[in-house]
């Protein structure tokens, strides 16, 4: 099987994969409206969504980049089939099935924090490989930002990991949001995939 044949086949599996991930997402904003009594809001909680859904955004379209790469092995398509399955996995975090026990979902957030924020580092440190299994080049067209972002993200999991109080979880929450958003914008709208 040539290339050109192999990755048509892992963006499908990627999308499903995202897709899932978007669709919780939504699906849990949907019932938070829905069910506003049962289901507390917070704006730490929406400020994780809403970073998870420009997280999941950003990662589906440079993973275009993918298609530059001309040798492919099983072990390659499990990395980025695990890799984009940690995007599921922190978007089923924030909108779990049950929160009863935790009294709302900001509790949860608080209480699994080291699972939700050993994702984000993880999903940091898996993006370094993924960047450089599209080859050497993406590491100049990104930049000095690129490298910035992941000092950043690194510092917003390990703070957040490691500290509960309430305070620095919103503050956390919010300058990843606020730098994610920036990051986009900088990044993703002058750079195209091509």
């Amino acid at each position: 099987m040539n290339v050109d044949q192999i990755y048509p086949h892992i963006r499908v599996v990627l999308s499903i994969i995202l897709g899932l991930g978007i669709t919780k997402l939504l699906q849990g904003i949907a019932l938070m409206i829905e069910q506003q009594r049962r289901h507390s809001w917070s704006w730490m909680h929406m400020a994780w969504v809403a970073w998870a859904l420009i997280s999941i955004v950003t990662f589906w379209w440079w993973e275009f980049r993918l298609v530059e790469v001309r040798h492919w092995t099983f072990g390659t398509y499990l990395f980025v089939i695990g890799y984009c399955s940690l995007y599921y996995m922190v978007a089923t975090l924030l909108f779990p099935i049950n929160v009863a026990d935790f009294g709302s979902y900001e509790s949860y957030l608080i209480q699994r924090r080291r699972w939700f924020f050993g994702l984000i580092a993880l999903i940091t440190l898996m993006d370094l490989f993924d960047t450089a299994l599209k080859g050497e080049q993406r590491w100049h067209v990104l930049g000095g930002a690129y490298q910035v972002h992941t000092v950043v993200m690194l510092m917003v999991a390990g703070l957040g990991m490691w500290r509960s109080e309430r305070l620095v979880q919103q503050g956390v929450a919010l300058a990843a949001l606020g730098y994610q958003a920036i990051y986009f914008a900088a990044e993703y709208f002058t750079l195209s995939p091509d």
